[in-house]
């Protein structure tokens, strides 16, 4: 079987790493049959330097990574941490949400074993003996018989039996595998401005004086403020370490109200009022320079793809997926499951067409129902973070950041 990878984020990397351990033995045999290529979008010096870099949990996904990456990686995890430098300890025991306007906890979330990770760290270490191809940018999907084609805005193309879309919240392989229309994403009514930053000594202490790691508010007036520690390069050196300053609100003011970066810098400076300490400090010292967009936040709920022609063909992973809104952390973790079950199920499938299209279906009618369970959990989560007086009721309160069961929310959206 010749599978082709599309996207070379952590979701299209583990499962890369999951099928290269599967798919050789000590005498260098393929027992399951399997070969891949990996494909990514964006050039090699873009992919190792892209400007959008932050923090993701890693809590129960842990187990589906410690399924597919091989042990010498496995022993190195620590080092996609934000702070490899740092030593868990029972402060980690659970994550804290404050009131922004008190500066006071309302709601503790068991958090044990939960890890804060980087993005950037995490696709280097996964990245580690995987042969990447760079600048290869999907143009369409053409069946052949029992195969698929892959052609590229380069010209060339790829044939394989399964092309497996790790393409990110706005996938292409999604469009081709649904359809346009039924692949667009859905945006709610919450604007997110989400960016790194580092600031002076004494406000970098005071960051990490709260909480080693990461820490919530709430406030009262609809806004939500995480703050992570994004990297520590030196950690005798608090002005080398850098911060994911996450701030999201409903309604106005939304992209277009505010048409400059200094106009935003200064709007959410401005919030420095209504905050309580650290948030206030955090606010007031935000440096002058600082760079970042105004989005949405998106959604995408996994459809029904079984009639598609190109079912059993192509299938999706992590966000391309099911993109989930950031509230309640579950999208690394959806993504890493993707990745473990689907390694799981083709090399245990019987060597054939046959075989490795079941596996595929198989793989395909346990994803979906999980990753609309979580998007739709997310959506719940999303509006209630932004209103006060329901947190206590949200899923966040009644899940932390456990898996979800059937029956933890309906799923009837489509």
């Amino acid at each position: 079987m010749d599978v082709l990878i599309i996207g070379a984020g952590t979701t299209g990397l583990l499962l890369a790493q999951g099928l290269k351990q599967a798919g050789f033995n000590l005498y260098n045999v393929n027992p399951a049959g399997i070969t891949f290529t990996i494909c990514e979008r964006d050039s090699n010096d873009r992919y190792k330097n892209r400007p959008r870099e932050w923090g993701m949990t890693l809590h129960w996904g842990s187990e589906a990574v410690a399924k597919v990456l091989p042990l010498k990686l496995r022993e190195r995890i620590h080092e996609a941490c934000c702070d490899s430098y740092y030593t868990p300890s029972e402060q980690d025991a659970e994550l804290i949400h404050y009131a922004g306007h008190t500066g006071e906890p309302f709601l503790r979330t068991p958090a044990a074993n939960a890890k804060s990770v980087s993005r950037r760290k995490m696709r280097m270490l996964f990245s580690e003996g995987i042969d990447v191809e760079y600048g290869k940018h999907l143009v369409r999907i053409e069946e052949h018989d029992s195969r698929v084609t892959a052609h590229f805005g380069d010209g060339e193309s790829i044939t394989a039996d399964l092309v497996v879309g790790c393409d990110g919240a706005r996938s292409v392989v999604r469009q081709m595998l649904v359809g346009e229309e039924a692949a667009q994403v859905s945006y709610m009514d919450i604007n997110m401005i989400n960016f790194p930053a580092k600031f002076d000594v004494d406000t970098a202490k005071l960051i990490r004086a709260k909480h080693p790691i990461f820490f919530n508010s709430v406030h009262q007036d609809g806004f939500f403020f995480w703050v992570r520690v994004q990297d520590v390069p030196d950690p005798a050196d608090p002005a080398s370490w850098s911060f994911q300053i996450l701030f999201t609100w409903r309604g106005s003011p939304n992209r277009d109200e505010l048409d400059t970066q200094e106009k935003w810098t200064a709007w959410l400076k401005s919030k420095a009022a209504i905050y309580a300490e650290p948030w206030r400090t955090i606010l007031e010292n935000l440096p002058a320079d600082s760079a970042f967009s105004v989005d949405r936040v998106t959604l995408w709920r996994p459809v029904e793809w079984s009639q598609s022609p190109l079912s059993g063909k192509v299938t999706l992973a992590g966000d391309a997926a099911h993109n989930m809104p950031p509230f309640r952390g579950q999208g690394l973790n959806n993504a890493m499951e993707d990745a473990a079950q689907l390694v799981e199920r083709l090399t245990g499938a019987p060597a054939s067409t046959d075989g490795w299209r079941g596996a595929v279906s198989a793989y395909d009618e346990e994803m979906r129902p999980r990753g609309l369970r979580d998007v739709n959990i997310g959506e719940q989560s999303a509006i209630m973070f932004h209103d006060f007086n329901k947190m206590l009721d949200s899923p966040m309160a009644k899940l932390g950041l456990r898996k979800s069961n059937q029956g933890d929310v309906k799923s009837d959206k489509s």
